[in-house]
């Protein structure tokens, strides 16, 4: 199975992809960054430098550790904030919004389903629902007249 199959079949598929794929963007950072400080021989001195402040101040280091600790939660969580409203919220409102049409009787504008998920399923169905109901009210029209 490929990648952009298995992503099209689920939207929590896409959402573990993007949250795996930054911690291991971050975690590949991180190495990278660990290597430059601890290959340098002048870094020694900071981190020596840095163990002693913790020593001395531990919960003001604690409080540090925690905030940097945030800082690098924050893109892992941006991202799956972007993925999960352009790939569930406003899919479903604009469902919700069709179905406000519907209920006031517009039953013209068909709905473009371009996606494989759940989200796609949900389209489907919404939209067999749309022609039927066209189909059962003209035939009620035509009957009356």
């Amino acid at each position: 199975m490929s990648l952009q199959s298995f992503l099209k079949r689920s939207v929590i598929h896409k959402i573990l992809f993007v949250t795996l794929s930054g911690a291991i963007v971050f975690s590949i950072a991180s190495v990278a960054v660990y290597f430059i400080i601890f290959s340098n021989e002048q870094t020694y001195h900071l981190v020596e430098q840095l163990i002693a402040y913790a020593k001395a101040h531990p919960l003001n280091f604690a409080m540090l550790l925690g905030f940097i600790t945030f800082q690098a939660t924050l893109i892992p969580i941006v991202m799956t904030y972007f993925l999960v409203k352009t790939e569930i919220i406003n899919p479903l409102n604009d469902i919700a919004d069709r179905m406000e049409k519907i209920s006031v009787g517009e039953l013209d504008e068909e709905m473009n389903i371009d996606r494989e998920d759940e989200i796609g399923n949900l389209q489907e169905s919404f939209e067999r629902m749309r022609v039927s109901l066209k189909v059962i009210i003209d035939k009620l029209e035509s009957e009356q007249l």
